[in-house]
């Protein structure tokens, strides 16, 4: 879950969000990839992409 990983900058809790919400933030994403110029700009863009991936795929959503 992204609140424990302790590699985030900040803590953030996503267990309010629904599967819908995630996926529009991940649609969000894949918008702003292609407007992203710098390399480490684009490197936090695919992290956080990664993240809210992996809250997705856990099985309390699944359901």
């Amino acid at each position: 879950m992204l609140a424990k990983d302790t590699s985030w900058p900040f803590d953030l809790d996503l267990s309010a969000l629904d599967t819908s919400a995630i996926t529009n933030i991940l649609n969000d994403i894949e918008s702003h990839l292609p407007l992203v110029e710098s390399e480490g700009g684009m490197t936090e863009l695919l992290r956080v992409k990664q993240l809210f991936e992996t809250e997705l795929m856990t099985s309390r959503r699944l359901h």
